[in-house]
C-alpha cells in the first residue's frame, strides 16, 4: 500500500509541478488570466502531494525490511501533518480576520 501511494503521489507531484511551470510561463507573458487563477488554486495539493511522497519516501528507507512500523507511521506522520495544517492556516488566514 505504502509503495503505491508513494508512486501515486510522485505522479501527481511531477504533474502538478509541471503545470505550475506552465502557469508561470502564462502569467509572466500575460498570455491569459488563468495563469496566475492556477498559481493561488493549487499550491496546497502541490504541497500535500510533495509530503505525502516525501514522507513515504522517507518511511520506505527507515522502516525495518519485512515489517511495518506504526512507530515510524506516527514519528514520521506527525510532523508532516503539522506542517501542512500550518500550510493550510496560512493559506486561508485572510478569511480568519
Amino acid at each position: 500500500m505504502i509503495e503505491y501511494l508513494k508512486r501515486l503521489s510522485g505522479i501527481l507531484f511531477y504533474i502538478l509541478g509541471g503545470s505550475f511551470f506552465v502557469a508561470y510561463m502564462l502569467q509572466y507573458n500575460e498570455i491569459t488570466p488563468l495563469g496566475a487563477w492556477w498559481l493561488r488554486i493549487a499550491d496546497l495539493p502541490l504541497a500535500l502531494c510533495g509530503m505525502l511522497y516525501g514522507g513515504t519516501s522517507l518511511y520506505l528507507s527507515v522502516k525495518p525490511h519485512g515489517k511495518d512500523s506504526k512507530v515510524l507511521y506516527i514519528v514520521i506522520g506527525i510532523p508532516l501533518v503539522v506542517i501542512f495544517s500550518t500550510l493550510l492556516m496560512m493559506n486561508f488566514w485572510p478569511l480568519f480576520g
